[in-house]
């Protein structure tokens, strides 16, 4: 893979990136089927575990900015690559990324609520688009707000992150968590199949994997581990997994720092060219 192929993949894999490569083969009795399935059943919005899984989903942190540093390892069916970087987010207005690998920075992203910009400093090139644009990259639908609350942990849903789209979930107690499968309707709907668990005693997402039915493809969002800084909680390990494509992408989160000023550097010099695909 060349080095340039390399930089777009931090940029871009570690937002659910559909990377071709050979299927996962999971451990459910030789057949790759999607690791979520829907269940027929509706959903009883007045019971007390959907009642439950609605004040988790409004509980969420307040913040005014938050800045985190992490260590970044890609694996790929053919080599994995390591890095670290700079995560800035400015609360519902902006995100800011910055990646560095090989001793180098590789590139660095800015997304709002309705674009994607993004420079790749080894090559002179840079990507500027909308969220819709992005598609053709993606298994699953992202805006800013569901990307916002996979790195900050907090209850979200594919592929609108609305409080009213819960009515498309069954909750279930399991093993002591809150488990949500997505029902008939949201195959329906969206064509996706989507399995969520939350730690009932913290409302903190431990798993969000949703698989496209059509295409078999789809993401598994994992967290592990618990870093209680100052004025929040994170986790230590954010884990994006292909499901259908064989990739894995990790955060490790060594340090975070909430409210303070803050600035999102990125600027488009006048001798880089779009990136063409």
């Amino acid at each position: 893979m060349k080095l340039r192929n390399i930089a777009f993949l931090f940029v871009f894999l570690l937002l659910f990136s559909a990377c071709k490569g050979k299927k996962k083969k999971h451990d459910n009795g030789g057949n790759d089927k999607p690791k979520t399935e829907v269940i027929t059943t509706e959903v009883d919005t007045k019971s007390p575990l959907f009642k439950e899984a609605e004040n988790m989903y409004l509980k969420q942190d307040t913040f005014s900015t938050a800045e985190i540093k992490f260590d970044l390892k890609l694996q790929l069916p053919d080599r994995n690559v390591s890095g670290s970087g700079t995560l800035r987010i400015a609360n519902d207005s902006l995100i800011w990324l910055y990646i560095k690998a090989f001793g180098l920075e590789i590139a660095r992203a800015k997304l709002t609520k309705d674009s994607v910009f993004a420079v790749v400093k080894l090559k002179n090139q840079y990507f500027k688009s909308d969220y819709t644009a992005l598609k053709q990259f993606f298994p699953i639908d992202f805006d800013f707000s569901i990307l916002q609350s996979v790195f900050l942990n907090k209850f979200f849903l594919f592929p609108k992150n609305k409080i009213e789209n819960l009515a498309y979930f069954s909750p279930q107690e399991k093993d002591g968590k809150l488990q949500l499968n997505s029902v008939k309707s949201y195959n329906t709907k969206y064509g996706m199949s989507d399995e969520i668990i939350v730690a009932r005693e913290t409302s903190r997402v431990l798993k969000n994997s949703a698989v496209v039915l059509s295409s078999q493809k789809g993401v598994s969002i994992n967290y592990k581990g618990e870093n209680k800084f100052p004025m929040h909680t994170l986790p230590e390990e954010v884990q994006f997994e292909g499901i259908g494509t064989d990739f894995t992408v990790t955060f490790f989160y060594n340090k975070a720092v909430f409210g303070k000023a803050l600035q999102y550097p990125l600027t488009i010099p006048a001798n880089y060219t779009e990136m063409k695909f």
